[in-house]
């Protein structure tokens, strides 16, 4: 036991060396211990995140989901109806949990054998199951419904918080007298709900319907969390609050356009669609790199005019890493406005559709 505790505070020592995380002259104590300005308290990202993330929970799925969204998806017209599953067959539901509807010709043939079916059966009953597993436009109007409610709220939030912070109007107010910046009470309520928010839908990532750009989305969210977290810890607070801003406005337009082709307002949908670009891109790959980007990577060791530390460096790699997948989403979105003036469809394919529904649904139909 001593062995394993004095290799756990070698281990914790060498993680928090202030070399890697703090400038020149500073130590975790003197920070922690300074009376002219509070700094973050690392073991806030550990505690009322999680409990905030748990009063998200609670309020979505039993409060609003069935006393608000839900009954709002209804009244619009909003379809609720599920395919029907297959007949049970333990074998097949093998098969489906590991390959769904693409299980290679000799899986195809094994679970016939054992199955008693042929194979083309088996094909048919795995794109039924398939088909009968995505959720109903009901489940997806109300995740939007919830995620357009959060991001609303916490837009105004973050302007409230901010519009009397002086980095608002003059990034390079992020900088100064750093790292002797004070945390207000005000911030950290904005930086816990944002953390608490992205725990939220990270741990529900994987009981939600997959999409075209499942993975990309779950990478944004351990990146988001990463980056809340490091810029907590080393009290690049100013910056981050300011990505965080930037990041939230433009989906809101989005989620609502989804929302409108639910319910079938498809000219919503297009006048949403055209907000959101418009937001998109003055944002996610305008403000973002050029206001934050530009400031962090080429001015921010100017200004501080010290020895830049290791941290630094990662945590700028983090939001590169960010801006990179907001380059992929906007090649996305792009493909979305050339399909729209070549056919007149408009269709979201950055994140919208279920991963291979219309492939599956086709399926299905031809086989039956």
């Amino acid at each position: 036991m001593a062995v394993l505790l004095s290799w756990g505070e070698n281990l914790s020592a060498w993680f928090w060396n202030p070399e890697v995380w703090l400038i020149r002259g500073y130590t975790w104590d003197s920070l922690a211990q300074a009376e002219h300005f509070q700094y973050p308290v690392f073991s806030d990202l550990w505690t009322y995140p999680f409990a905030i993330a748990a009063v998200l929970l609670v309020l979505r799925y039993f409060v609003l989901n069935p006393f608000v969204f839900t009954p709002t998806a209804l009244a619009l017209g909003v379809s609720n109806n599920q395919q029907r599953p297959p007949p049970p067959n333990r074998v097949l539901e093998a098969v489906f949990r590991r390959h769904r509807n693409r299980a290679p010709a000799e899986v195809i043939s094994k679970a016939a054998r054992e199955s008693g079916f042929g194979e083309r059966k088996v094909e048919r009953w795995l794109r039924q199951r398939v088909v009968s597993a995505r959720s109903t436009d009901v489940e997806k109007f109300n995740d939007c419904a919830w995620q357009a409610l959060y991001y609303s709220l916490y837009c105004v939030m973050g302007f409230v918080v901010l519009w009397d912070k002086a980095w608002l109007w003059d990034i390079k107010h992020c900088w100064y007298d750093y790292p002797e910046q004070s945390v207000d009470n005000d911030i950290w309520w904005y930086y816990m709900t944002a953390l608490g928010f992205y725990w939220c839908m990270t741990l529900t990532h994987f009981i939600q319907h997959q999409r075209k750009d499942s993975l990309q989305m779950f990478i944004h969210h351990v990146l988001t969390i990463m980056l809340i977290v490091f810029s907590w810890t080393v009290n690049f607070v100013r910056l981050g609050s300011l990505v965080l801003i930037v990041h939230e406005c433009a989906d809101i337009p989005m989620l609502l356009a989804k929302m409108s082709k639910l319910f079938g307002r498809r000219d919503l949908m297009d006048k949403f669609f055209v907000v959101f670009v418009l937001l998109w891109l003055s944002t996610r790959t305008g403000l973002f790199p050029v206001w934050i980007l530009n400031n962090s990577l080429f001015e921010a060791h100017v200004i501080l005019d010290v020895e830049l530390i290791p941290v630094y460096y990662i945590f700028n790699g983090m939001m590169l890493t960010l801006f990179l997948i907001h380059v992929v989403w906007t090649y996305l979105i792009l493909r979305i406005l050339v399909t729209k003036l070549l056919d007149h469809k408009l269709e979201d394919l950055r994140s919208s559709s279920d991963a291979s529904a219309d492939e599956d649904e086709r399926a299905t139909k031809k086989g039956q």
